[in-house]
């Protein structure tokens, strides 16, 4: 082998054994993140439970030698040495099998904990993520293979690691004894355990280069299973007839991955088939090497219920070592999906030296020739975009689907960041300023706003959670929005659970939650209102009212309003007409209907129905 060659297998070994000390040190901060000390008793635990296995080991070994040399016809079978011995032996499998009891409490213990604090920090990452990951069919696919990995394999890991370890000494505790029987038994243990070893890590990494393949496979299948259990498209399914066809997709996936989880399955049982034809043979000669050894049928005999026992614990012993010493392998593969989704670090971060935000804007929200593309897309959403939106004033966007305005608040809201130009709050580039600070600036609804699973003053006093969940400020709110006559006449009023998925639940119609999402925009004392088609499923007569007086509801906020019913906003201050992803005109109402231009269209068409 050449030096170059020699340099490179030393540069892999390098960078294997710092790949394995990062992973082990990531396992031990998670679970010492839970509970160190439970982590410390767990481990004590082990050592004594594979301990007190050996001493019963040797224990039999001096019972069945003790019966074994009363032979003689004055010989007596429970003489004091074989009364100890028998003593000593149930003492020792007593205190195992309650050392075992009580590991497997600890053990079970430490999962739960565990599981729960790597659920807590997968669902922080994601909270804590851009919006943009949620664009990338690969974040997705981060996310399922975290969950893949499962929030109990750290502690898994441990459990494992501790097996590899009670298992080897088990395995030298039997070892000593078989040596004491034969040593040429020993070998042929050791061969069959070695072949184990190898069938265990090759099904390892099949199964984990199959599952890699698959997640995307089972985020389909999951999908369409929502897709026939869920309420939210439960109308359409039915109406259009399409349950079979979403049954025959969902079907034909499940059976691609059934199918290749069986062949994997099948070549590790018949692998581990010939395994145990090995063991087997190891077996018949080791008792044949035994029974030749002896000097007398009473030896022969204890030698050989002596081997019996000490192959099954080393049978025993070894299997657990080597399937803990393969499902280590297992870990590491999967635990390391898991810890590259949690040091996923999301790119809008809090600057060192983060600007103040102004406590009253004086400028305003400025959108300053805005270039804008989502990840992987055909095109820009937006191109060369600028609008402003001064404090206390009504500014109106209008444009048809697909236009680019929501594209347009997720930026002023700091969800994305554009690609060219820029947005600014009273001069300052937003960027500039912390991200979720920022974004305490707007009270938002957007054109998909969440309709939460919990009570109604919950839903509301969401927008703002430093604010009481009892005060004024919240049935304030809910009159403002027009959602304070309804809620009351609730059967629990505000305390009213609003889904029929629990008890005691009501649903709401499309244009009532509309008044909750306004009402929970309403109550925070944010400086701007951002409303993305505020009043689409709601009446005539609710959307005359919400913006009746508009102004005076505003106070001294700007506001965003996007709307396709023109005539809920001819009172804007000024108004936006955004196409194609580009402004096309921009003026006061009257201005653009005397143009007649995209608006005058707009407008004339809408007056004609």
């Amino acid at each position: 082998m050449s030096v170059r060659n020699i340099r490179k297998h030393l540069r892999q070994m390098k960078r294997r054994l710092a790949e394995y000390i990062g992973f082990w040190r990531d396992v031990v901060d998670l679970l010492r993140y839970a509970d160190r000390w439970l982590m410390l008793i767990v481990f004590v635990v082990t050592i004594i439970e594979a301990a007190l296995q050996i001493a019963t080991l040797f224990a039999i070994k001096a019972l069945v030698l003790g019966i074994a040399q009363q032979t003689g016809p004055d010989g007596q079978v429970l003489n004091p040495q074989t009364l100890n011995a028998l003593a000593i032996t149930l003492i020792a499998l007593t205190l195992g099998k309650i050392m075992a009891s009580f590991g497997t409490y600890l053990k079970t213990k430490q999962s739960l904990l565990v599981a729960d604090v790597v659920n807590e920090e997968i669902q922080r990452r994601t909270v804590a993520s851009d919006l943009s990951f949620f664009d990338s069919a690969l974040y997705y696919d981060a996310l399922e293979r975290a969950r893949e990995a499962g929030a109990q394999r750290p502690a898994e890991v441990i459990s494992n690691a501790l097996s590899v370890l009670r298992g080897t000494i088990l395995l030298i505790g039997t070892g000593i004894v078989i040596v004491g029987l034969d040593w040429r038994i020993l070998p042929g243990i050791m061969l069959a355990l070695v072949l184990t070893l190898l069938v265990q890590l090759r099904t390892t990494n099949m199964r984990f280069k199959w599952i890699a393949k698959r997640i995307q496979l089972e985020r389909k299948s999951a999908y369409l299973d929502w897709l026939m259990t869920s309420e939210q498209v439960a109308k359409e399914i039915r109406l259009f007839h399409v349950g079979a066809e979403f049954r025959n997709r969902y079907r034909d996936l499940r059976e691609i991955i059934r199918d290749a989880q069986n062949r994997i399955e099948w070549m590790r049982a018949w692998r581990e088939g010939v395994i145990a034809l090995i063991a087997g043979a190891v077996f018949i000669v080791s008792a044949y090497f035994v029974v030749v050894s002896a000097e007398t049928v009473a030896t022969a005999l204890s030698a050989l219920v002596l081997l019996v026992v000490a192959f099954q614990r080393a049978e025993a012993a070894g299997r657990v070592a080597v399937t803990s010493l393969s499902q280590l392998y297992d870990d590491k593969l999967f635990l390391g999906q898991l810890f590259t989704f949690l040091k996923m670090e999301p790119e809008m971060r809090v600057p060192d030296a983060p600007a103040a935000l102004p406590r009253k804007p004086s400028g305003g929200i400025r959108v300053e020739n805005v270039t804008f593309e989502y990840p992987r897309s055909q095109g820009p959403a937006l191109r060369n975009v600028s609008l402003h939106i001064p404090p206390g004033q009504f500014i109106a966007l209008v444009g048809g689907n697909g236009s680019g305005k929501s594209s347009l608040i997720k930026l002023i809201c700091r969800l994305y960041d554009p690609q060219e130009g820029r947005i600014t709050l009273d001069g300052t580039d937003i960027k500039q300023f912390d991200p979720i600070a920022y974004r305490r600036q707007f009270g938002t609804v957007f054109q998909d706003f969440g309709r939460y699973a919990f009570t109604a003053r919950d839903n509301i006093h969401m927008g703002d959670l430093d604010l009481p969940r009892d005060g004024d400020r919240l049935h304030e709110a809910s009159n403002l929005a027009g959602a304070h006559p309804f809620i009351e006449k609730l059967p629990h009023g505000y305390d009213t659970g609003l889904t029929r998925a629990f008890d005691d639940g009501v649903e709401l119609s499309g244009g009532q939650w509309q008044r909750v999402a306004l009402a929970r925009a309403f109550i925070t004392h944010a400086n701007f209102a951002i409303l993305d088609e505020p009043t689409s499923a709601t009446d005539p007569s609710a959307e005359a009212a919400l913006f009746e007086n508009f102004r005076e509801k505003l106070g001294d906020r700007g506001a965003l309003v996007i709307s396709h019913r023109l005539s809920t906003i001819r009172s804007a201050d000024y108004t936006y007409v955004l196409e194609d992803g580009q402004i096309r005109e921009q003026g006061h109402h009257a201005d653009l209907v005397a143009g007649k231009g995209r608006y005058y269209q707009m407008f004339r068409a809408q007056m004609a129905q």
